[in-house]
């Protein structure tokens, strides 16, 4: 009684991912050079908008597609 069972556990690790994700994608897409976004054709303000409009949609899109197009470009 009392105590944080595995209902509480979950939803605190879904609300985690749910606002550290999007915080962690617009602070990457920030700090990466600008020349890896023109090497790419895409513009960090366009996804850094779209990471804070769309949040978690946003960043999982950016994480998933744009960042490794910038790894590459930044290599």
């Amino acid at each position: 009684m009392g105590g944080i069972g595995a209902p509480e556990l979950i939803i605190f690790v879904f609300v985690l991912i749910i606002t550290g994700l999007p915080i962690w994608g617009i602070i990457d897409a920030a700090i990466r050079p600008d020349t890896a976004w023109r090497a790419t054709g895409q513009s960090k303000v366009v996804w850094v908008l779209v990471q804070i409009l769309l949040w978690t949609l946003g960043a999982i899109i950016y994480l998933l597609v744009i960042r490794p197009k910038l790894k590459r470009a930044s290599a």
